[in-house]
């Protein structure tokens, strides 16, 4: 037994082999995976293996992994693995959306990949020879070691579970799904569309979407919020949907599946809300202070360019500072509303409450709530509450007969809860990445409504057709989207990766 162990067992490891361990753990974190001992054990049993046949090989993995390691754990951090909604949101961003998204991120989260980059350097520089050539029976008993561990652990459901590979099976995986998508987008949006509308009555004449961003429901005073953040729609004869819940938790996954007609699944980009609306006699415009580029738009920017009419403030670039306003957005509004058209759809996509708030805050807020980003979220809705005020003004000069809808594409999930580091992010792991506010106010309006009925932005076209008082043969619901009526509840939303999810299951995280 005592030359088992010096003969076979003992040249297999080195004291060196606990840095190798601590660095295979802190990876497999920055990767954005959890640490599970079998399959950390089968990865560290994996290494050893290939350092004792191949030095060359092994040191470049090291190398090449440390790298990853140290660019990615800011995002793994907060987002975890890769996958659709994080590979899309690099598709789309842009380097002033990139340099917000770092000022945001925690500083443990730069140490981790810090780490990272240091222990694998130390790892392929030591001096000493830390992995002597082992013999035949003490690499057979490390294979051996391999098989057993990745056989009874990391091998789940014919996938490899082992984080260094998953992360570039994740990402390869949700590139090709992404990149899949956008030729699909590409092809589609240039259908003809299918809707045949029949127009029961032209309530209004003037009809303005505002799609807000990142806006919890809980934060706005109007819907509850403790906060008195919203003085205006407090204020107006507004009918208010307390229980409308998202599609999806960021804005491209939410506002594909809320402003496209789906078959089977299929997002038709075609078969938009822009569309529906010229076909039913509407002229469109589409006026964003979102980014819009000339080359790899995201489907919302595919969708905009569909309308009649389009005005982006930031053409080429997604410019997430505070000079980028959204009453920017005001002049683009004003000129569409003194065109002589008749019938008409203006849609404003905001900026809101995009993370980070402080920018569009530039640093202001009304009351300190114990963190200086959760304070300037909360100034950053009475922001938007002001610019609906707004917008609401320049209607009622321009035309007596409007009606006006606003929605938040998502939510956020907080960070360092209960902290003055404490901040607002993307999620998908709890009810209030879904739960955002949503109003409609028309010039008629006399009296304040609640609808405390569950509303989907999964049946928005529906409640999007009731809204323009149109029928459609491919809008299939009939119940009455507006009023209180006991719709069939929607439970489903969509997560990170397009899954559909239980959002009655989410915890929730006020």
């Amino acid at each position: 037994m005592k030359g088992f162990v010096s003969n076979i067992i003992k040249p297999l490891f080195s004291k060196w082999d606990f840095f190798l361990a601590v660095w295979l753990g802190v990876l497999t974190l920055s990767l954005g995976y959890r640490i599970n001992i079998i399959p950390l054990l089968a990865l560290f049993m994996g290494a050893k293996l290939l350092a004792k046949t191949s030095q060359l090989l092994y040191k470049l993995l090291v190398i090449i992994y440390s790298l990853i390691g140290f660019l990615y754990a800011p995002t793994g951090i907060i987002y975890g693995s890769p996958d659709v909604n994080v590979v899309g949101s690099f598709l789309y961003t842009t380097l002033e959306e990139s340099i917000g998204f770092l000022k945001q991120t925690p500083f443990y989260a730069f140490l981790l990949g810090l780490v990272v980059l240091i222990l694998g350097i130390a790892l392929v520089t030591e001096k000493k020879s830390t992995h002597a050539v082992a013999s035949k029976k003490s690499l057979m008993m490390l294979s051996v070691f391999f098989v057993v561990l990745v056989s009874f652990g990391p091998m789940k459901k014919n996938r490899i579970d082992l984080s260094a590979y998953r992360f570039i099976s994740d990402l390869v995986t949700a590139y090709r799904t992404v990149s899949t998508q956008n030729q699909g987008y590409a092809a589609i949006i240039q259908k003809k569309p299918i809707w045949q509308p029949v127009i029961k009555s032209r309530r209004y004449h003037t009809y303005l979407l505002v799609i807000g961003e990142s806006v919890r429901r809980d934060y706005v005073h109007a819907f509850g919020g403790q906060f008195n953040n919203t003085p205006w729609l407090d204020s107006v004869p507004a009918t208010l949907f307390n229980n409308y819940i998202s599609a999806g938790p960021a804005t491209v996954i939410s506002l594909t599946n809320t402003l496209v007609y789906k078959q089977d699944r299929e997002k038709q980009l075609n078969n938009s809300v822009v569309t529906l609306a010229e076909k039913s006699g509407f002229e469109t415009w589409w006026l964003s202070n979102q980014g819009v580029k000339s080359h790899s738009d995201s489907p919302i920017a595919r969708i905009a360019k569909s309308a009649n009419h389009t005005g982006f403030i930031n053409t080429g670039k997604a410019d997430y500072s505070a000079s980028s306003s959204d009453e920017n957005l005001f002049p683009l509004l004003a000129e569409a509303l003194k065109s002589p058209a008749g019938d008409k759809l203006i849609i404003l996509h905001l900026m809101g409450s995009h993370p980070r708030a402080c920018d569009r805050a530039q640093g202001r807020f009304d009351s300190d709530i114990g963190s200086k980003e959760l304070s300037c979220y909360v100034k950053s809705i009475a922001m938007t509450d002001s610019l609906l005020r707004k917008a609401n003004q320049l209607l009622s000069n321009s035309t007596a007969n409007w009606t006006m809808m606003y929605f938040s594409d998502h939510g956020l999930s907080y960070i360092d809860k209960n902290s003055s580091r404490a901040y607002l992010t993307h999620g998908d792991s709890t009810k209030q990445n879904y739960q955002v506010p949503f109003f409609i106010l028309s010039s008629d309006s006399t009296q304040r409504r609640v609808i405390s009925q569950r509303r989907s932005g999964l049946d928005f076209i529906t409640t999007f057709a009731q809204w323009l008082n149109i029928d459609d043969p491919a809008i299939t619901g009939r119940c009455s989207m507006l009023s209180k009526s006991d719709c069939d509840e929607v439970n489903t939303v969509y997560d990170f990766n397009e899954r559909l999810t239980n959002y009655n299951a989410l915890p929730s995280i006020p």
